[in-house]
C-alpha cells in the first residue's frame, strides 16, 4: 500500500478491465469526490447489497425480492446491452468489484492481502474489502455512475470463487448476516 503514489485522501479506483464508464468525466469526478469526501466514507460502487447473508452471495434472489440490493449496471456489448437494476442507490454492506472507488486512507485501514484460508484465486477481494470497511463503521454506498460491463460475471467453472466464498463465510461468520440499519433523521 505504501508503494501507491497517492495522498491519503486521493481517490483510488479498483475495477474490471472489461468495463466502459459512460458517465460524463466531469460528473464522474464530481460524484466520486462528493461521496468519498464524507467523514465515514468507505467504498462506493455501482452494485451491492444492503442485506448480506451467510450465503456469501450478495445478489441472492431472495434478498433482491426483499429490496435488499442496490445500484445498477449494464451488461453485454455497448450496442446490445441489458440494464440490470438492482435497487435504489443507497448504503450497502458489500459492493461488487466490477467498479469500486475509495481513498488510500480507507485502504490503509484494511487487510489487503489475500487471507491464507482463501485457497482459490484472489477473486473475492471485493466482498473481503468492502465488508471489512462495513465492520469498521465505514459507509459503503452505491452511486449513480453508469457503466457497461462486457461480461455477465459468470461463475460457471470458477471453483476458486466458491472456495473463497466458503472461506469468507467461515472467517466472518460471527458478523453474518449483516444489514444496513435505517438511520434516524
Amino acid at each position: 500500500m505504501d508503494e501507491i503514489d497517492a495522498d491519503f485522501d486521493d481517490i483510488i479506483i479498483l475495477c474490471h478491465d472489461d468495463i466502459q464508464i459512460l458517465t460524463d468525466p466531469k460528473l464522474f469526478t464530481s460524484i466520486l469526490e462528493e461521496n468519498l469526501s464524507k467523514r465515514n466514507a468507505g467504498f462506493v460502487g455501482v452494485a451491492g447489497a444492503s442485506i448480506f447473508t451467510k450465503s456469501g452471495v450478495w445478489w441472492e434472489q431472495e434478498i433482491w425480492d426483499k429490496g435488499g440490493l442496490t445500484g445498477q449496471a449494464m451488461h453485454g456489448k455497448l450496442s446490445e446491452n441489458d440494464l440490470t437494476h438492482f435497487g435504489p442507490y443507497r448504503e450497502a454492506v458489500v459492493l461488487d468489484g466490477v467498479f469500486l472507488a475509495t481513498t488510500k486512507r480507507v485502504l490503509r485501514s484494511l487487510q489487503l492481502k489475500k487471507p491464507h484460508s482463501f485457497t482459490g484465486n484472489w477473486d473475492f477481494y471485493d466482498i473481503f474489502y468492502t465488508f471489512q470497511a462495513h465492520i469498521k463503521g465505514k459507509v459503503n454506498a452505491t452511486i449513480p455512475i453508469n457503466i457497461c460491463h462486457e461480461s455477465r460475471g459468470e461463475l460457471v467453472g470458477r471453483d476458486s470463487w466458491y472456495q473463497n466464498k466458503d472461506a469468507f463465510v467461515k472467517k466472518f461468520s460471527t458478523y453474518l448476516p449483516a444489514q444496513i440499519k435505517r438511520r434516524k433523521t
